[in-house]
């Protein structure tokens, strides 16, 4: 497994797309630096629950490339949790990855469909 590049990680990537729509309106809203001056992250506000991780980024980024991180979280697909509309339903599990100053997202044409 290779190591992150002294990037401070925490996570919060959304495993199904559909369900992100049921965050609240003030969770939706994008943070200018997600960590806390504490070293906190923001998500530890309102969300309790820490899981081990797996990443795999590269050791090193050369300017202007497009690289992919993985991140795996393992928990038992068989939880569920308690939806606003009272019903049971699959468990919203994410992740933050922080990337250091002068990271970005790559454009979407740079990005391969798979």
């Amino acid at each position: 497994m290779t190591r992150s590049i002294s990037v401070s990680i925490m996570i919060y990537v959304i495993t199904r797309a559909s369900i992100s729509n049921a965050y609240p309106i003030f969770a939706q809203q994008g943070y200018e630096n997600p960590r806390e001056a504490t070293g906190r992250i923001v998500c530890a506000n309102c969300h309790l629950a820490n899981k081990p991780v797996d990443i795999e980024v590269p050791q090193a980024v050369l300017p202007d490339t497009v690289f992919e991180a993985v991140v795996r979280i393992p928990y038992d697909k068989q939880l569920k949790q308690v939806l606003a509309n009272g019903k049971k339903g699959t468990l919203n599990v994410g992740a933050v990855l922080i990337l250091p100053d002068g990271f970005e997202l790559a454009p979407l044409d740079r990005i391969s469909p798979e």
